[in-house]
């Protein structure tokens, strides 16, 4: 895969922000647990791929909340009943780049870090690694953090149909592309099957 030096600048700033900060921590996972629940039990997923699992910490994270969608004490792959594979260029520990296939690919809130030009060899990249499903989340609000030197180079603000277009290739993988988007009547979020 040829990436551009925009993406290997964007991959240094990730992993110094990785370094100092708190953040990246792959909490944001824990709202789509449900969903991609049904889809490994549908289609039957033995083998899951988190790509771009930041730090991990959602799979160390058990659950107290007896309201939440994962069981109280519940590690979100326990709820899964899989065990999942996890990288991050830009972490350290889960930087060894994935090889082979897995039934489920899960890409979080990763894809808006990815430099506008180099989103189609990332997105291909996740069809090849996907036998059966991938399924997508991004968030669509202006940026916050000062993480890249040039935020203008990356889809932040993209909306949902533009996400959709982008993701969208003619190949037989079921692909699912959840938006979370702030509005005036308070957070939505959209899941459509691509």
């Amino acid at each position: 895969m040829q990436l551009s030096a925009e993406y290997y600048s964007a991959l240094e700033q990730s992993k110094r922000h990785h370094a100092s900060n708190k953040t990246f921590s792959g909490r944001f996972l824990r709202p789509h647990a449900p969903f991609i629940k049904e889809i490994i039990e549908r289609l039957g997923c033995a083998s899951i791929l988190d790509y771009g699992c930041g730090k991990g910490a959602q799979y160390t994270w058990r659950n107290e909340d007896p309201v939440g969608s994962i069981p109280v004490g519940m590690t979100i792959e326990e709820f899964w009943g899989v065990a999942v594979t996890k990288y991050d260029p830009a972490y350290l520990p889960f930087a060894a780049e994935p090889t082979g296939t897995f039934d489920l690919v899960i890409c979080t809130h990763t894809l808006g870090s990815i430099p506008i030009a180099d989103l189609p060899m990332i997105i291909d990249r996740l069809y090849s690694l996907s036998n059966k499903a991938i399924y997508i989340a991004e968030k669509i609000a202006p940026v916050k953090k000062q993480v890249f030197n040039r935020p203008d180079l990356h889809p932040f603000e993209w909306d949902a149909q533009r996400w959709a277009a982008a993701i969208r290739r003619e190949l037989p993988i079921e692909v699912t592309l959840s938006i979370r988007e702030q509005r005036a009547e308070g957070v939505v979020v959209e899941r459509m099957k691509l």
